[in-house]
């Protein structure tokens, strides 16, 4: 009988020691899946700044977007919601299937001649988990629906846990900015490229008409010169507009020039429109007056400004280098 009872309380710890066992188990599981959202969410959030210090300390100094001729017309290193929404570079959600991923796996990007060195395999894992988490961005600052108390914590874990070095790049890098004007309208501002040409080309030839005119010292306006003229004015609005479209799909961004370019661009289209309506005015009264004749140097001097600003901001200010 005592043996018999001996093995009843050993039977009976053993199976309280297992129940107990189990229900620390059951217990991990659960708190590891019920984690609350507002601890995913800085996990996320601490994912989304190391990967941008990465970007920030590696990649910046051939894609940053301060840079005014980035390497392979990539300038928006540092644009984490910009790379996550081009399919050619990222899956969100799947490494494997992204290209940005096979190239910082195969050691292609940073190149081995980079002038920051190559990246870590710390660093790179970084990059696979941010895109693994669905490559998601959020803003420098936190969000503004978060408890103050939580800002400031989240501010802390995302800009305290990186380097030194990585935090005076990040601050120093310009702030990104998302149009408000939807991509069908946007993808529009590609054709400023092509329409570009167009007011040039009238321009420069209604000045040699105009010239023309000047030196053979005839009170008759060339109609070449009128044509010109109503041409490049009809040209240059819409090519001023597009101008605007394609700068805030965010080409240019970060280079000083981009303003210089716009604002240029603007004065320039007003300056030939007025051109234009100064010719008709003129070929009514069958004569040529200064103010019109003013207004075609300015016209024409503002437009070569602008084109050549123009080519700078696309091909790099080097690009007259000897």
């Amino acid at each position: 009988m005592r043996s018999f009872a001996k093995t009843g309380v050993l039977a009976t710890c053993i199976a309280i020691a297992a129940a107990s066992a189990h229900a620390e188990s059951l217990s991990a599981v659960n708190a590891s899946a019920m984690q609350t959202p507002a601890a995913q969410n800085s996990e996320v959030r601490k994912t989304v700044a190391e990967v941008r210090g990465v970007f920030a300390d590696k990649c910046s100094g051939c894609h940053g977007p301060d840079l005014v001729k980035p390497r392979g017309r990539f300038g928006y290193v540092l644009d984490l919601r910009r790379i996550a929404e081009n399919p050619e570079m990222v899956t969100p959600s799947s490494p494997d299937e992204s290209e940005l991923w096979l190239l910082v796996k195969d050691n292609e990007m940073p190149p081995p001649d980079a002038p920051r060195g190559p990246l870590s395999d710390a660093q790179k894992n970084i990059i696979r988990t941010w895109i693994a988490e669905g490559a998601q961005d959020f803003p420098a600052q936190p969000a503004a629906d978060l408890p103050i108390g939580a800002q400031s914590k989240s501010a802390a874990v995302s800009i305290e846990s990186l380097p030194a070095a990585v935090q005076r790049r990040a601050a120093a890098a310009p702030p990104v900015s998302h149009s408000i004007v939807p991509k069908e309208i946007l993808w529009f501002g590609r054709f400023h490229l092509m329409a570009i040409h167009f007011p040039i080309a009238l321009m420069i030839a209604a000045a040699v008409g105009e010239f023309w005119t000047v030196w053979t010292r005839s009170r008759i306006q060339l109609e070449s010169t009128r044509f010109c003229l109503r041409l490049a004015a009809i040209a240059a609005l819409p090519t001023a507009t597009l101008g605007w479209l394609y700068a805030a799909s965010g080409n240019g961004a970060g280079s000083h020039l981009l303003p210089i370019h716009r604002w240029l661009g603007t004065a320039t289209a007003a300056c030939i429109i007025a051109a234009a309506i100064f010719c008709e005015l003129d070929h009514r009264r069958n004569a040529r007056s200064r103010l019109f004749r003013a207004t075609m140097v300015a016209a024409v001097l503002l437009t070569l400004a602008t084109a050549h600003v123009g080519g700078l901001l696309a091909h790099g200010t080097d690009f007259f280098n000897w």
